[in-house]
């Protein structure tokens, strides 16, 4: 019912276009994930490090070090414990193990050591701290709700903000008033695309939940700015015309609810848009629910709405200069 695929773009609030390169990669998704691997899990700290930094394309130097230097994990040997056993090493030495490991050998004694602390190339022995701990604990409520409702199709570092703000409110709110933020931000920029996507984004929410009255209002606003397109009028030719998931989803809405408590709900929503701009009108579009919901041919009636309003001139220069005469 809900194609995943054509609804697999990511929204953003702050960026309307060129998204930062790694927005979505959050420094707190990474540390959550590795210590759940470690602390959930029971893996190993080192088969952890491997695993998140391949997930997020990091390296596993640099995730290593960013775990240590923030104390995330903590060595059981000291730092001045361990660079006493460099002693034992002659620089040769530690420049032969540092060229195994494919990393430079110029510079330094000091820079040399350093870099065999860093990665951690005489395998010292690693535990989670109290910190990480804690930090699983306090993340954990933002990480589930993003990772169960929003990962797919939001940024996290916007969610991160929001939730910060939000967190006080009930669980089941937060996801749905996130998704609310891009609906009205569609409707601000009049963005047909967006708006539908966000939609179809909260219906598959309200699904989940088996709360279809929620659910059938967001079909609903897809079907009627679709079936109406009044942020598409320079481009009505190119305009599909009725979705196949809000065929689908009506459908399987009639089995949930019955078709009277949708034609009774499509004309609140229609009204709710308080539309100026008229290509389809009301008493038009609800006759292509009737037929929805006595399941006629999809692409049947996809070609009745282009023939006789989306590649109509006449028609689309007619109704975009006048008010509706005929809406009730």
């Amino acid at each position: 019912m809900f194609d995943n695929n054509v609804y697999s773009q990511m929204f953003s609030l702050k960026y309307m276009k060129d998204v930062p390169k790694d927005y979505d990669v959050s420094r707190i998704q990474y540390t959550f994930d590795f210590i759940y691997l470690v602390l959930k899990r029971n893996t190993h700290i080192d088969s952890a490090v491997k695993s998140v930094a391949t997930e997020y394309g990091l390296s596993e130097s640099y995730l290593m070090n960013y775990l240590v230097e923030n104390k995330y994990i903590l060595s059981k040997d000291n730092m001045d414990a361990f660079f006493k056993q460099l002693n034992d090493y002659s620089t040769k030495a530690l420049k032969k193990i540092l060229k195994k490991h494919g990393l430079k050998t110029s510079g330094k004694r000091e820079k040399i050591e350093k870099r065999i602390f860093e990665n951690n190339l005489l395998r010292r022995e690693y535990h989670l701290s109290s910190k990480s701990k804690v930090f699983y604990s306090n993340k954990k409520r933002r990480i589930k709700i993003y990772d169960e409702y929003l990962s797919e199709n939001y940024y996290f570092n916007e969610f991160n903000d929001f939730y910060m703000d939000n967190y006080r409110k009930k669980e089941a709110k937060i996801p749905v008033e996130f998704i609310k933020l891009h609906i009205n931000k569609s409707i601000e920029d009049e963005n047909h695309t967006n708006y539908i996507i966000n939609n179809h984004i909260m219906a598959k929410h309200y699904n989940m939940k088996e709360n279809y009255t929620k659910m059938l209002d967001c079909v609903l606003k897809i079907f009627c700015i679709n079936i109406n397109p009044i942020w598409k009028i320079n481009q009505l030719k190119e305009h599909t015309g009725l979705l196949f998931d809000t065929y689908d989803c009506l459908i399987f809405l009639k089995h949930k609810l019955g078709k009277n408590r949708i034609i009774n709900n499509f004309y609140l929503i229609w009204d709710s848009f308080d539309f100026n701009t008229i290509i389809v009108h009301k008493f038009e579009a609800y006759w292509v629910l009737k037929d929805i919901l006595n399941i006629k041919d999809y692409n049947k009636l996809n070609n009745k709405l282009n023939e006789h309003f989306y590649r109509n001139e006449d028609l689309k220069i007619k109704r975009i200069t006048q008010k509706t005469l005929f809406d009730f």
